[in-house]
This record gives C-alpha cells, sequence and structure tokens, in this order.
C-alpha cells in the first residue's frame, strides 16, 4: 500500500492530535526520501519529528505507536529503505557478531564485556613475555589494595662479601664472643635465654646463602654446635 493511502486511513480511526502527529511523521518520512536517504528507522525519524514536536522514540516504540512504526515501514518498503540504523560492520568478526545484536543494551554490556577481555589478555600477554617473573607472596597490611600483584626483581645471587657477612652473622665465633646461643627453632637467644631475634632467624639466613650458591636449603642447625659443619659445606 502506498505511504499516502495508508496515512489516510489511520488518520479516520484518530483523534485530532493524533492525526497531527502521523502527518507530521509523513512528511519526515517524504524528506528523508526526498534527499535520497534509505535511513527509516524509528531513532532517526523520532529525532527529526521529535524536534519539530512530534512524538518522542519511546511513544512510537509503545504498543500505541503501532500506527506511527506502520507508516514508517510504509515508506521504507516503498522507497527500499530500511527500519533498522545501518551501523557500520567491524571488521574484526568478533566485533561483526557484535553489530547482529538487535538490542542496543545487551550490545552495550557485551561490547564491555568484550573490551574487558581484551584488555585482559593483553596483561597476560605482557606477564608471557618476561623471562622471569617473581610475584611477591608476602601478607600485605590491610591498607594495601588485596588486588595488587607486585611483581619483582628475579633474585641475582650474593656478592662474596654479602655472602660472607651472612655467615659471619650466624657463626659459631660470633655466637661465643657475643655470648649467645641458637635453638632448634632458628631463635638467637642471650645469656639470660631471652630471643634477641625470632623463630627463623638463623634458619633464614642458611637457606639464603644456600640459594645464592646454587644449593638446595639446609636444615636448621640443632645446637651452636652444629653451625661450623654447615657453614664449612
Amino acid at each position: 500500500m502506498h505511504p499516502d493511502e495508508l496515512l489516510e486511513q489511520l488518520k479516520a480511526s484518530a483523534n485530532p492530535r493524533k492525526q497531527k502527529s502521523l502527518d507530521l511523521i509523513h512528511a519526515v518520512c517524504r524528506e528523508q526520501h526526498e534527499r535520497g536517504s534509505r535511513d527509516f528507522s524509528v531513532a532517526t525519524i523520532s529525532r527529526i519529528a521529535q524536534e519539530r514536536g512530534g512524538p518522542v522514540k519511546s511513544t512510537i516504540h509503545n504498543k500505541t505507536g503501532d500506527d506511527f512504526k506502520g507508516l514508517i515501514k510504509a515508506w521504507a518498503d516503498h522507497t527500499g529503505g530500511v527500519t533498522r540504523k545501518v551501523r557500520k560492520v567491524s571488521e574484526n568478526p568478533v566485533y561483526a557478531v557484535l553489530d547482529k545484536i538487535p538490542d542496543p543494551a545487551v550490545r552495550a554490556v557485551m561490547g564491555a564485556v568484550l573490551a574487558e577481555n581484551k584488555k585482559l589478555r593483553g596483561e597476560v600477554n605482557l606477564l608471557k613475555a618476561k623471562t622471569e617473573v617473581v610475584i611477591d607472596q608476602r601478607t600485605m597490611s590491610t591498607n594495601q589494595s588485596r588486588d595488587t600483584i607486585q611483581i619483582l626483581p628475579a633474585f641475582t645471587g650474593l656478592t662474596e662479601s654479602e655472602t660472607q657477612a651472612l655467615q659471619h652473622a650466624i657463626s659459631e665465633k660470633f655466637m661465643l664472643d657475643e655470648g649467645w646461643t641458637q635453638d632448634d627453632y632458628g631463635r638467637v637467644l642471650n645469656t639470660k635465654g631471652r630471643a634477641i631475634y625470632k623463630v627463623g632467624y638463623a634458619t633464614a639466613i642458611r637457606k639464603i646463602i644456600g640459594i645464592a650458591e646454587g644449593a638446595k636449603p639446609l636444615a636448621p642447625a640443632s645446637a651452636v654446635g652444629s653451625i661450623q659443619t654447615v657453614l664449612a659445606k
């Protein structure tokens, strides 16, 4: 049916206010055709009509707007136009599928998901490109973000002077000179039995020295007399 004929039929059963709106929609569609545009989407027609006091897009999309949509479709069919807004198809096949989602709200949500996925892939590829990555797994204080992952430089070993300094710190001679002893838990105690260094102090130093020398971490000493044996290896 020609749009002019449909307009007369629709106006025959409409009130004066709706007749005026139908005439306005009809005029906008005619102008679209005369300017050579194939865009007869509700978004475009309603935007132009609203500027002239016509019905807004939500009114046309509602069930009460079926007459308006029917008139717009009649113009699209008559002129070879389209009722869905033409969108540029992306070269990316994933986004090409996104372009086919008709619901704009769903399309927006899926677009955000794809963008986040692309960002995460980039971060993963960046981490893969690093030859050595050490992740700090120490317990963070409450004022630090739990989502933070700190990338630390790879351990490159100790210098000779650094190794000697650590060996001296837990050596039998140094302990005797200071009047200190070690227990099975790596603590260093003074003559009164009070802990100068907490549990794990001596064992941690021996492990560091062992890693620096390319050896397996050393087991904790059970007494002061075993320290010299460990360091002699």
